[in-house]
């Protein structure tokens, strides 16, 4: 609209018309935009930015076509426009299609105002250099977004990913267990938390150096993560901690479970010279389902395995013990 000023200056005997057509383009930006708020879906933003940016197009070119030399004074204003379509466009397959029907539309304007032939060959050269700069605008736009997305993917993965066992972390699997609660409580089941203490594991440390102990975690990690079933999110809780959240799992099951994995580690032949064998002690806790979110559920089930667990410890380890009453599961040596 401010290009009104401009039209004004320049043909002031057709100043008014052109404004009119500048209006009708900015109604149809302000119509749309006013119906994205409204609407408040995002998959609708794509489309009806290309609504305003086709408006837009058409507006200009019709607006610059009702003036005197109009081509000639005013396609600044179009190549301007023209412009912006790598900020609208995803990528530069998007920005072809994006341009396709604006562009038709000029055409179908240059034909109708029949013009000589050094205006139409002037304007087409503005308007395919504005598309070759566009051209090139969006391939930097679309390789930095890339980037820029694979970036934030790989930060995300190494936030929430344990840099020793390549499972979930400790805030991976906290962000879990708000999810698994918020589902007990709306599908009415109940779930299971089994946690695993690596026993005696100070002295794998002490004998054979942090290296050997990263690599008896990493090996009892991998052992737990082929036990678990699909759905079952395993990860380090810390040190030499692991645990693992099982949905829609009764306490008699998360036992039967637990009870595979201790005899999995128990039998497996660990990477450390001299100790070729590794065991564990287990803690297993399940909560009924609650009858809506409750923010300390999380807290009071991972206590209890926590308990249980220390009593598979003083009980000589290689063992499971449940919550609320004791399984004994110890393999003969």
């Amino acid at each position: 609209m401010l290009f009104s000023f401009w039209d004004w200056y320049v043909d002031p005997a057709n100043w008014w018309t052109a404004f009119l057509i500048r209006a009708a383009g900015s109604a149809v930006v302000l119509a749309t935009g006013f119906a994205q708020q409204a609407i408040g879906k995002a998959d609708w933003a794509p489309r009806l930015s290309k609504v305003r940016f086709t408006a837009t197009v058409i507006a200009v070119t019709g607006a610059i076509a009702v003036l005197d030399r109009g081509f000639l004074i005013g396609i600044a204003g179009l190549v301007s426009v023209l412009l912006a379509g790598p900020y609208i466009a995803l990528d530069r397959r998007d920005l072809l299609k994006l341009n396709a029907v604006p562009l038709v539309a000029v055409a179908a304007i240059l034909w109708a105002a029949r013009l000589d032939a050094f205006t139409v060959v002037n304007t087409a050269i503005f308007i395919a250099l504005a598309l070759a700069v566009s051209l090139l605008l969006a391939r930097v736009f679309e390789t930095s977004n890339r980037r820029a997305f694979m970036l934030e993917q790989a930060l995300t993965r190494e936030a929430r990913t344990d840099a020793v066992t390549g499972l979930r972390n400790r805030r991976s699997l906290e962000e879990t267990a708000g999810v698994e609660v918020k589902r007990a409580a709306r599908n009415g089941s109940a779930f299971a938390v089994v946690l695993c203490d690596i026993d005696h594991f100070k002295q794998v440390n002490d004998r054979h150096g942090h290296d050997s102990g990263d690599r008896v975690i990493r090996a009892v990690g991998e052992l737990l993560r082929a036990v678990a079933r699909e759905s079952d999110a395993v990860g380090r809780w810390g040190g030499e901690e692991f645990l693992a959240i099982l949905p829609e799992t009764s306490l008699d099951a998360a036992m039967i479970l637990a009870e595979r994995m201790r005899a999995v580690v128990a039998a497996a032949p660990m990477p450390v010279p001299g100790s070729p064998r590794v065991t564990a002690s287990f803690g297993v806790a399940s909560e009924a389902p609650p009858a809506e979110p409750d923010p300390g559920c999380w807290d009071r089930v991972l206590r209890r395995a926590d308990d249980a667990m220390y009593r598979a410890k003083s009980a000589g380890r290689n063992r499971v013990e449940a919550a609320g009453g004791t399984l004994e599961a110890r393999a003969a040596d």
